[in-house]
């Protein structure tokens, strides 16, 4: 077992669950799935936490720049994701 797998063992097992395999015959499979999703508390999903940062405002301008001289669209979408921000500069720097 990796240790990556090993790690998150142990947090499901400090929540306080456990692992369980069963086998069931094919045409039983969304019965046992069935009784399984109604039997357990409902979960409230957790928002995602956001990955790196906005871009910086001297990106930002950079990027606008190489738009504008390569006559493409502005990549709005992208400002507040800067390694996103940065691989689309890349790209379009060099063409």
């Amino acid at each position: 077992m990796t240790e990556r797998m090993q790690a998150y063992r142990e947090r499901m097992e400090e929540k306080g669950l456990v692992q369980v395999r069963i086998w069931v015959e094919k045409q039983d499979t969304e019965f046992v799935k069935y009784i399984a999703k109604f039997c357990r508390e409902v979960q409230k999903k957790k928002k995602k936490k956001r990955y790196g940062r906005r871009a910086s405002d001297q990106q930002i301008e950079f990027a606008r720049a190489v738009a504008k001289s390569k006559n493409v669209h502005e990549p709005d979408h992208l400002y507040g994701h800067h390694i996103s921000l940065a691989g689309w500069t890349w790209c379009y720097r060099g063409k």
